[in-house]
Parts: C-alpha cells; structure tokens; sequence
C-alpha cells in the first residue's frame, strides 16, 4: 500500500511537470533545487508563533534530511506561483521516508540594503512509508496517517553578491485538514533549515 502511494504522487507530480509548460510557454520561469535537514517536534504548527519562535517548541529526538526541485510559471518576479515536489528521509526512533508535490507561491519584495528576504508556502499531498514520534500517537484507529495534506511555510534569505544561493528555514507539516483528508489533525511538524540553488 505504502509503495502505490508513493507511485501515485510520483506519477501527480509527473503529470503536472508535462502539462504547465503548454500553459506558460511564454512566460520567463525560475526554477530551483534545495537541500534541508531539521529535527521533528511534538508541539503544534501555529506553536511556532511563541516569542522564541523555533526555540520555543518542544524537540524530539527525531531528525529528517531531504531535497526537492521547484519551477515557478505565473506572475510578476516579486510574486511567483509554481510547484514542488521533494523527498525525505526521517529518523531517530525509527527510519521513514516521504514524498510530496504540491503547489507554491513566492513573496520576494523584501529588500535591506544588500539582503534580499524572501516568503513563501506550499501546499499540497504528502505520503510516508510509516510514523514516528508524536505522529504515531495521533493516529486514530479509523484514521490513515499515510497519505496527509502538506503545509511548509519558509522565510529565505539572499544576498545581492550571490543572487542564486538562497539560505532558508521551513516548517514541514502534516495534518489530516481538519478530517477532510484523514479523521486526524495534526500528523508531523518539523523546523528545517537549507540552501537553495536557483536558476
């Protein structure tokens, strides 16, 4: 089962991939690749707005590494509108993998003096092979944590000397979307940080 998942959100993101450049030929793109690592934490996604922020959130001892490509087609170049797709590797208590596509927007019209700070947020599916940490005790008995909504939030910073090298930190998340997915609310957060390679 874990294994067809997978093959679906590959086969998604490979069918979106073959279909937006008919419908943006013209227009200029911007594509990326990224690399992140992060440790999972059993609090909640909008606990992160404590005043310490991701210093305020309680850690677990499980870890994630991962990557993932973006291309972005629609709007002005201070706010673009593309996809992504990703993959990573979680462990600690135990090892698990996950895929995800969705689509993302960019906010780039934050500019001091040399230091270009960037927003943005994607959403979209995400499936695992299995849980670990706090996800496994939000399982529900009637509930399938194996395919969820994906929300990942992310501030970038970049430099006017190195334009392409972007530093970042995202939150991955998981949840069920308030049942309309999953009857399950929040799966799996985790604070990452990365470097991304646009061009």
């Amino acid at each position: 089962m874990h294994k067809s998942i997978l093959v679906m959100i590959g086969a998604l993101s490979m069918g979106f991939l073959a279909s937006v450049p008919a419908m943006g030929e013209e227009l200029s793109k911007d594509e990326a690749v990224f690399v992140f690592g992060g440790r999972y934490y059993s609090d909640h996604l909008e606990d992160q707005l404590n005043p310490l922020g991701p210093f305020g959130v309680d850690y677990e001892d499980n870890f994630l590494i991962g990557g993932g490509y973006q291309r972005f087609y629609l709007g002005p170049e201070w706010l673009r509108f593309g996809w992504e797709a990703g993959a990573s590797v979680g462990f600690g208590e135990d090892v698990r993998g996950e895929a995800w596509a969705g689509i993302v927007g960019r906010f780039d019209a934050l500019r001091i003096g040399q230091v270009n700070i960037s927003a943005s947020v994607t959403g979209g599916l995400s499936a695992i092979t299995n849980t670990i940490g706090i996800e496994t005790d939000r399982v529900a008995p009637d509930a399938n944590p194996h395919l969820l909504f994906y929300i990942a939030p992310e501030i970038g910073v970049t430099l006017d000397s190195n334009p392409n090298l972007e530093a970042f930190m995202r939150v991955q998340h998981r949840s069920g979307g308030w049942g309309l997915i999953s009857n399950m609310g929040d799966g799996h957060n985790a604070t990452s940080v990365g470097l991304r390679w646009r061009f």
